[in-house]
């Protein structure tokens, strides 16, 4: 799987259209995402590209970026800050390590012939999720973690992201 780091942090969940689902020392969300060029411009600024090592992009992500889909979010408990990040895209899945201080960002590029990214995250979570957050710089977190707890709340998520993909995208409201 190729991997691109990145030394700014992503545009952050929308967390008006994010569902907590809480797993003790980790809270997970699940979103379904919206990301396109005014997004990016809106969070980043004019400058934006060159905060993206000059606008090295995962593969499969067009020059101009109108994406959406499912966002499955990892955040730490204690602090909010979100760990890992697994968009779940039609046109470049991929999941994000994230380490907020000094700002890192781990795109790492998900093969579609590896089977769906949502089925994939989920049993990541269930499986490994302190080798996830100890690759995302959150190691502090594993000792923590109870895997029952986990595994109960990843049934949620499954259950919350097939809610969320039904209903679509959000309609802001104005």
């Amino acid at each position: 799987m190729a991997r691109i780091v990145y030394e700014t942090l992503p545009v952050p969940a929308v967390l008006e259209h994010t569902i907590e689902v809480p797993a003790g020392v980790v809270t997970f969300g699940v979103e379904y995402r919206h990301l396109d060029e005014s997004t990016i411009l809106a969070h980043f600024g004019p400058n934006a590209e060159a905060k993206f090592n000059g606008g090295i992009r995962p593969a499969g992500m067009a020059a101009v970026v109108e994406e959406d889909g499912l966002a499955l979010h990892v955040f730490d408990t204690a602090t909010g800050e979100e760990r890992l990040r697994f968009d779940c895209f039609d046109d470049a899945p991929h999941f994000h390590l994230l380490d907020p201080g000094p700002p890192r960002n781990v795109v790492v590029e998900h093969d579609p012939a590896d089977g769906r990214l949502l089925d994939q995250a989920q049993d990541w979570l269930r499986r490994d999720l302190a080798g996830l957050l100890r690759e995302a710089g959150a190691g502090h977190l594993c000792a923590s973690i109870d895997p029952e707890v986990v595994g109960a709340a990843v049934g949620v998520v499954a259950q919350v992201a097939a809610y969320v993909l039904a209903a679509g995208r959000p309609v802001r409201v104005r």
